[in-house]
């Protein structure tokens, strides 16, 4: 280690490497969406010494965001003494904080707001700024070509790509790369493969802003770009609940989506796409009234599924301007989301034993994860039905869960089955929880029988949800906007004893 560590950095350090007086910053904010958690930053931007913090807007320099909109000499100060510290103390390290894509989120930041930054520095300092840039350009370069391809995001080739032009080394590699990038990291309904609505935005964004850096150095915009963006906005624009909110599966947070929600719809050319001819992302009914979300995602070990949750079979439901069924959502806390809210309890699907679909490790790929998930869909003239199956508690417990989803086409109607399948005769019973959560502010009563839910939202609609089995009312969470809600949740319970349990539920509006 501490010879690669050497090897580095003497590399990075060498004669022969750009000039650093050769090169221009002027001009080089290609920002489309601004993706920093202000509240975030500023619970800490004003403390002594918070360059030593190790969080995400620190380690990336998103407090030049916050930083250039606070402006003046205070913005300019905070911003340029604490890059300056931050180096200091981190510049000789091998690893982290320059691992990941951390090297190069930094170096966009830096670039985007380098004007502020150095707007009223000495000298002296603008010299210690400029070899902190040049520093970051050639750490991300030399990271670049020596990552594997499955590790590189958007960030990465986007910083690599404006690092290249601003030192004359761009090549057709790049364009290798773009191409490897797009087909590795979006499926071939348009979606990025962390089937995180969040991610999947940031990913556009990052391929906007590569080709305003094209245009910026005159070098003709790769036709598969163009398409990738037209594509995956059209297919963003559909994943929008009818009150305005994102589907919370896989990590997706609602921080930015008026952002999300402007930059698309301005548009016109973005048109409805079916699900139809994809067996595995989050499948959605939608028409004018009600919108449905079902995770059927297949896991897997590669890189870019690392935010995914144990979520399998969940949905989301709402219906005249309200959602009305929810998972429990994301936080983006210091940069990091809760363990908690990745597990299966957090979403609105069955559940065995209380036990993950599958396990969570914190910002890795999962370890254990159903290797089968199915899905169908079948539309008639007054219904469609999403099917979905999963056999991630095989091993453990010997069990497929299969989920259906019937849609009423003219009504306010959406039927559920779940079913637990056993593949052979356990005499121990194994207990199944199958979870609705609740959106904040709606109210419920619970009639005589435990078997019916009325339910009132907060613009007072009422909606019945109706069981076979006993229903029970329990707490629960919602983070919105990184604020949490205690909301409730309602919960079929049951054993599975026999080699086919199945139990039906309905919600309808009255």
């Amino acid at each position: 280690m501490k010879i690669i560590k050497k090897i580095i950095l003497i590399y990075l350090k060498l004669p022969f490497l750009p000039n650093n007086n050769k090169i221009n910053y002027k001009d080089l904010n290609f920002k489309q969406i601004d993706f920093t958690n202000y509240k975030q930053v500023k619970s800490f931007i004003f403390k002594e010494n918070f360059y030593k913090l190790k969080n995400d807007y620190v380690i990336n320099f998103d407090f030049l965001n916050f930083s250039k909109n606070l402006g003046g000499k205070i913005g300019i100060n905070l911003s340029r003494k604490n890059i300056i510290l931050w180096f200091k103390i981190n510049k000789n390290k091998i690893n982290y904080p320059w691992n990941k894509d951390f090297a190069s989120k930094r170096l966009i930041n830096i670039l985007y707001n380098y004007e502020f930054i150095t707007s009223s520095s000495s000298v002296t300092e603008k010299k210690i700024l400029n070899k902190i840039v040049l520093f970051h350009i050639n750490r991300v370069l030399f990271e670049f070509n020596n990552k594997k391809f499955t590790n590189i995001t958007s960030y990465d080739l986007k910083a690599a790509i404006l690092a290249s032009f601003l030192v004359n080394k761009f090549n057709k590699k790049f364009l290798f790369l773009i191409d490897y990038i797009l087909d590795n990291q979006i499926d071939k309904f348009g979606m990025h493969k962390s089937y995180n609505l969040l991610e999947h935005a940031k990913f556009i964004n990052n391929l906007t802003e590569i080709k305003n850096i094209f245009l910026y150095f005159d070098y003709e915009i790769p036709k598969n770009l163009n398409s990738s963006v037209l594509v995956m906005s059209s297919i963003l624009n559909q994943y929008f609940h009818l009150n305005g909110s994102l589907p919370l599966f896989n990590g997706t947070n609602n921080n930015y989506t008026e952002k999300i929600y402007n930059s698309i719809n301005k548009d016109e050319y973005l048109k409805l796409r079916s699900f139809l001819d994809n067996n595995n992302g989050i499948a959605f009914y939608i028409d004018t009234k009600k919108r449905i979300f079902f995770d059927v995602v297949q896991p897997n070990k590669d890189e870019v599924s690392s935010t995914l949750s144990s979520g399998t079979l969940s949905f989301e439901l709402s219906a005249d301007a309200e959602k009305i069924i929810t998972n429990c959502g994301a936080s983006e806390s210091m940069g990091k989301n809760p363990e908690f809210l990745r597990y299966s309890a957090a979403h609105s699907t069955l559940i065995l034993q209380n036990t993950n679909i599958s396990e969570i490790k914190e910002k890795n790929p999962h370890i254990k994860f159903p290797q089968k998930v199915s899905f169908n869909r079948e539309d008639s003239e007054n219904f469609t039905t999403l099917q979905g199956s999963h056999n991630g508690y095989v091993k453990k417990f010997s069990k497929i869960i299969k989920r259906k989803l019937k849609i009423n086409k003219n009504d306010f109607i959406l039927e559920g089955e779940d079913t637990v399948i056993s593949l052979k005769t356990l005499s121990n019973k194994i207990v199944y929880h199958i979870r609705f959560h609740l959106m904040p502010g709606i109210t419920y009563n619970l009639t005589n029988n435990k078997k019916n839910i009325i339910l009132k939202t907060p613009l007072n609609n009422m909606w019945l949800f109706k069981s076979e089995s006993q229903l029970h009312i329990e707490d629960s969470i919602y983070v919105d906007k990184n604020k949490t809600h205690q909301i409730k949740q309602i919960v079929i319970k049951g054993l599975a004893i026999k080699n086919k349990e199945v139990e039906k539920w309905s919600i309808q509006k009255i």
